[in-house]
């Protein structure tokens, strides 16, 4: 009898919800007062993207990928990394911005919020319709995720409260959420780092990481997701002049 291995990568998956469900958890017991659980709460979707690079690789290693894996993996990501940031960035940002209308009172920080699932909720749907093997169209919901929860871990959240933080905060939060449901196509690193590096070329895209983690440190994250983002503005513009010559 064959041993069916499927169980191995959808624990992975599920894993990835688990810890998303778990950061939900640990917003909603954050407060200004007492930030700390905001900390944890990125910490768990930090471990959310790890599970979510991991089950992929394992299902194709054992040879038992199939559709219900990839289902129960948007799933997963819709959680970790569209729910679960967006309640953390309401949680620990973005409450208490009350604005009356018709005598009632609204959060707008609510509506705000809601922006990051819907978006990555969409962007999950049409990755599943439609999909390109080399690229994403649009911010991969994961590094979208991976923005907001690093912000928690890596600074004071009474830092971005109020002032020109929190606007700057809060146009971040919004770009970050739309360029997840933009046609920008962003190359998938595991295929480029495949394509253009090998031999020296892994060993100075190495040493120029160390170098950048040495000299940045916590910012070091943020430029390479911003090398990131701006390799897929890139790519765009170059595509656009292209067909626009021709």
């Amino acid at each position: 009898m064959k041993l069916n291995l499927a169980w191995i990568p959808n624990s992975l998956t599920l894993g990835n919800m688990l810890l998303g469900f778990i950061s939900l958890v640990f917003s909603s017991m954050g407060s200004i007062s007492n930030s700390q659980p905001f900390f944890f709460a990125g910490i768990l979707i930090l471990g959310a993207a790890l599970f979510d690079g991991l089950d992929g690789p394992t299902a194709r290693a054992l040879k038992v990928t199939s559709r219900l894996g990839g289902e129960l993996d948007s799933l997963a990501d819709c959680v970790a990394f569209g729910v679960a940031p967006g309640f953390l960035a309401y949680k620990a940002f973005f409450s208490g911005m009350n604005v009356a209308f018709v005598g009632y009172e609204f959060d707008v920080g609510v509506a705000i919020a809601a922006i990051f699932p819907l978006c990555a909720a969409y962007r999950l749907a049409r990755f599943n319709v439609s999909h390109e093997p080399d690229s994403f169209s649009g911010l991969p919901s994961p590094a979208a995720g991976i923005i907001v929860a690093l912000v928690p871990v890596f600074f004071p959240v009474m830092a971005f409260r109020f002032g020109w933080k929190k606007i700057a905060l809060i146009i971040a939060f919004i770009v970050t959420a739309f360029l997840m449901v933009s046609t920008i196509r962003f190359s998938k690193p595991q295929t480029t780092i495949a394509k253009y590096f090998s031999g020296i070329r892994i060993v100075l895209l190495i040493l120029f990481f160390i170098a950048v983690i040495v000299v940045f440190r916590k910012w070091s994250i943020f430029i390479f997701i911003g090398i990131y983002i701006v390799s897929g503005f890139v790519s765009f513009i170059i595509q656009f002049i292209q067909d626009r010559r021709y």
